[in-house]
């Protein structure tokens, strides 16, 4: 997809607030779904152009499921606006589960020797280019 959209509709953007961050709980998800504007209509379509909100939500759910947003609306047809943001937030959430269980594992030790682990490996490639840039231009030492 080449631009992932937003809650709202609009591209996804942290300061448009309308993003869902990788490093959020399945809470936190739930939350920011829930408070996304939808419109009064009952039935659920999917139309970008006369209702972004609903479009932007079925988008979500699509991605992260693999159908189409089209799909997902006659799925849910007159169900109405919270039902897609309950379907969404179980789709988001069910998709973000096992990133949310490595990540839950990691500590800080963890972090620490992959940082150590990658300057020794830029520090070797470094030198190495910096050795071959000094053998170019006749500049050993």
């Amino acid at each position: 997809m080449p631009e992932l959209p937003g809650l709202d509709g609009r591209k996804m953007s942290k300061s448009y607030g309308n993003a869902i961050a990788l490093g959020m709980t399945a809470d936190e998800t739930a939350t920011v779904i829930k408070r996304a504007r939808t419109d009064s209509e009952r039935t659920i379509a999917y139309d970008p152009e006369n209702r972004p909100e609903v479009a932007g939500l079925l988008s979500t759910a699509a991605i992260v499921l693999s159908r189409t947003p089209e799909d997902i609306a006659a799925e849910i047809g007159s169900a109405g606006a919270g039902a897609l943001k309950e379907f969404t937030i179980e789709a988001v959430n069910e998709f973000l589960r096992e990133h949310r269980a490595r990540r839950a594992a990691l500590t800080y030790a963890d972090a620490a020797t992959a940082l150590r682990e990658g300057n020794a490996r830029a520090q070797s490639i470094a030198q190495s280019t910096l050795d071959e840039v000094r053998a170019v231009m006749g500049m050993l030492y």
